[in-house]
């Protein structure tokens, strides 16, 4: 798992074993790294909505994940925190509260108001 991903996970939700053997060959290190799954519960069905209907949020819907937003973001550059593809994909899966952690790193935006007025 990339060093930076795992900034995205919840810190207790990471299980790495120190020495790990499998069948005689050691996995240990980053082979071994397993997440514990994740119940969603805590979603706002209609958040990409609420998203949607302020100025500049009305096209979140066409996200692909491909990256290109952080890749050519300024403010990704200074701080590998401030993470545009991450909280699209928050605000499509209707995590608020999650999305609401990065809430001072959000407002670092250098594109102007019109992304700032998103959450």
């Amino acid at each position: 798992m990339a060093i930076h991903e795992k900034t995205l996970i919840d810190p207790d939700r990471i299980l790495q074993h120190d020495h790990l053997v499998i069948d005689g060959v050691d996995v240990s290190g980053s082979w071994n790294t397993m997440i514990t799954p994740r119940t969603l519960t805590d979603y706002e069905e209609h958040f990409e909505e609420i998203i949607q209907s302020y100025s500049g949020g009305e096209n979140v819907h066409r996200c692909w994940q491909c990256g290109s937003c952080t890749n050519s973001c300024t403010m990704y550059a200074q701080n590998v925190d401030f993470n545009p593809r991450y909280w699209i994909y928050l605000i499509r899966l209707g995590l608020k509260a999650e999305l609401m952690k990065d809430k001072d790193i959000i407002w670092q935006c250098v594109s102007g108001p019109r992304q700032s007025r998103l959450i």
